[in-house]
């Protein structure tokens, strides 16, 4: 180690020792200057928290009738407004029903009507058909007794529309 810092570490064991007698003494005056200015402004904060509550209670006082005023105001004129766009904001955003995808019912109901209406026709043709064929096959169309009384011009006796006769 050197002279100098030999020097240097005693002048800082010195100093070291000093330093707690000078930070007493700055506390201690800093202590009576907190206690002084605290024992000036407690009647001034005193003062403030008064005039506060006296602002506070007037501005309630004051406040109170003008807001009553308003939210009726606002209750009759306004709330009305308010809930008719709240109201068409809604059925905006309300999202549309998705259309039923099961079409298939509907689908299979029309192809059994189309069948059945198609079956119908075939049936009532080839009957149709079939009894006149029936009969030319045989000859007896024209030479027939039955088919000859159901031709034949209705009697006094009296028939109906759909060619039945009738006896009194």
């Amino acid at each position: 180690m050197s002279l100098i810092t030999k020097q240097a570490s005693q002048d800082n064991a010195s100093s070291a020792q000093a330093t707690p007698e000078w930070a007493l003494q700055a506390a201690r005056y800093l202590r009576a200057r907190q206690l002084a200015a605290q024992a000036q402004l407690a009647p001034l904060a005193a003062n403030a928290r008064v005039a506060a509550r006296q602002g506070v209670y007037g501005a309630r006082v004051w406040g109170a009738p003008r807001l009553d005023a308003m939210s009726l105001a606002m209750q009759e004129q306004v709330a009305p407004w308010i809930a008719a766009q709240l109201a068409a904001y809604a059925r905006r955003v309300d999202p549309v029903q998705a259309k039923s995808r099961r079409r298939w019912p509907a689908v299979a109901a029309g192809i059994i009507v189309i069948g059945g209406g198609a079956a119908t026709v075939y049936v009532l043709s080839r009957r149709n058909s079939g009894a006149g064929a029936d009969t030319e096959e045989l000859g007896e169309a024209a030479s027939s007794p039955d088919t000859e009384r159901e031709m034949a011009p209705a009697d006094a006796v009296g028939a109906d529309v759909n060619g039945q006769t009738q006896t009194t």
